[in-house]
């Protein structure tokens, strides 16, 4: 059932085409050249492990002050430290711990190499936004940028006004030994920790964008979490489009090249198995949530997430027979029936 060849090239006539009352070409990108999108970047795991150990107390308020909103966050929500207005002095001695510690200030050390400015990841983001301002003009966009460490515990992150952070230990790429800090925890399988790397970065700060302009699902079902996250991943796409397949839907080379190849295979498995319309959490998790594959339900070579890339080809073909609705619009949909049968979405045969 399942193929692992190389799509076919599919010549459609025009007669075909008029047929079906749309065109595949795909939505002109936008000439976004004139829009600013200011953005400042606050290292804070440098000003917070530049600190006067000595005098940790004093420091740190200082650093508070400086950078209020922040560092409250950082303190009572990141580290769960306790009321930065009120740090008694066991609180303070487990942040000074973390800022002195060894293996700490290792990781530290490894993110100012890894990472000895951000001026690639601005400008990557900043033209994201870019994209971002354009398609949503009424939405309040990130105007900045705070990096910091947390110890593992957090990747990318919303806050405030709309301001994005990144954890920057978390993306320390291929050559960095996370399995040496918490050997066996989940967090540190392979699968996930691919994606800990540089090329992933800006696309996860997106990414919280997006969910938290999206919002949650409407739906229990396959079908409905699928489309939902099919709608992200458009919406990634017009933010990022010259991002790599394999970023986007967060897969191996081989993998995207299966679902590619597979689309018709895995559309038509979700229908005969009686999938579309499961809300039974066990049996769609690994459809939709990242998983190192698809197996049981789909063969060892499929991706986790293998199902929102069906989603996003139902989204991709709406909006293709929508031309005039913006980007914007498609927030409003929310029916995933709706979508699909807007879509007249029917996977080509490779």
């Amino acid at each position: 059932m399942y193929q692992n060849c190389k799509p076919s090239l599919l010549i459609f006539s025009l007669v075909l085409l008029l047929f079906a009352g749309c065109t595949t070409d795909k939505r002109p990108l936008p000439d976004v050249s004139d829009i600013e999108a200011p953005l400042n970047v606050l290292r804070f795991e440098q000003a917070l492990f530049q600190l006067d150990t000595n005098d940790f107390a004093t420091s740190l308020r200082a650093l508070a002050d400086e950078h209020p909103d922040f560092t409250s966050l950082f303190v009572e929500g990141i580290m769960e430290a306790g009321s930065l207005r009120s740090l008694e002095p066991e609180q303070l001695d487990y942040l000074r711990g973390f800022v002195t510690s060894p293996v700490y200030r290792a990781v530290y050390d490894t993110t100012q190499t890894v990472y000895p400015d951000l001026t690639s990841i601005q400008e990557e983001l900043q033209q994201a936004l870019k994209y971002f301002r354009y398609y949503f003009p009424e939405v309040p966009a990130p105007e900045r940028l705070v990096t910091f460490n947390s110890a593992f515990n957090y990747q990318s992150i919303i806050f405030g006004d709309n301001e994005l952070g990144a954890s920057l230990d978390m993306f320390l790429g291929e050559d960095f030994n996370y399995q040496r800090y918490s050997p066996g925890a989940p967090i540190f399988s392979e699968y996930l920790v691919r994606s800990y790397n540089k090329d992933h970065l800006v696309n996860s700060l997106l990414r919280v964008l997006v969910e938290d302009l999206v919002g949650r699902s409407p739906g229990t079902r396959l079908i409905d979490e699928m489309v939902h996250n099919g709608k992200k991943l458009y919406l990634l796409r017009q933010l990022q489009p010259e991002v790599p397949d394999t970023v986007l839907f967060r897969a191996t080379a081989a993998q995207w090249e299966w679902l590619k190849s597979n689309e018709l295979n895995l559309w038509t498995h979700l229908q005969t198995e009686d999938l579309l319309y499961n809300s039974r959490y066990q049996d769609i998790r690994k459809l939709i949530e990242q998983a190192p594959n698809g197996s049981p339900a789909l063969p060892a070579e499929s991706p986790g997430e293998a199902a929102n890339y069906i989603g996003y080809r139902i989204i991709e073909k709406f909006m293709d027979r929508q031309r005039e609705l913006a980007l914007s619009e498609l927030l409003l949909y929310q029916d995933a029936q709706e979508l699909l049968q807007l879509s007249r979405y029917k996977p080509d045969r490779k």
